[in-house]
């Protein structure tokens, strides 16, 4: 099934940025991921349907899709999690906090694929928790 991306409903990843790359901003404490200000939602689509995605889902995970969506664009890793379930999905980059606590089988995929996209160096550090 091809996922359709969607903005989340309050678009606080575009509020607060404007650079031409992706980056990160503390909101209420938190370091929130921010796309590029000129990133089409078709390649965010196009990244959520793309043959080497990622998809994960906790152990357990009751629902028939992924809880997880993770792609890398100009050496960023991206996640993507559900707007509307079973749906369509809203991206932005990685936390390198949450990035350091996924599970070992995930962070290979994340790192064979960032070795294709000649990217490893800077998807490792943030696998490692670093920017």
């Amino acid at each position: 099934m091809p996922w359709i991306y969607e903005p989340s409903p309050d678009m606080k990843h575009k509020r607060g940025w404007n650079q031409p790359q992706a980056g990160f901003v503390i909101e209420n404490g938190e370091e929130v991921g921010k796309c590029p200000a000129n990133l089409p939602l078709e390649i965010a689509e196009t990244l959520l349907n793309d043959e080497h995605r990622i998809e994960y889902s906790p152990p357990r995970w009751p629902n028939s899709y992924p809880d997880r969506i993770y792609n890398i664009h100009e050496g960023q890793l991206y996640r993507a999690t559900p707007t509307v379930p079973g749906r369509s999905y809203h991206g932005f980059p990685e936390n390198p906090a949450k990035a350091l606590r996924l599970p070992r089988e995930v962070k290979l995929r994340i790192l064979a694929l960032a070795c294709t996209r000649n990217c490893e160096d800077k998807v490792s550090r943030c696998l490692k928790g670093k920017s």
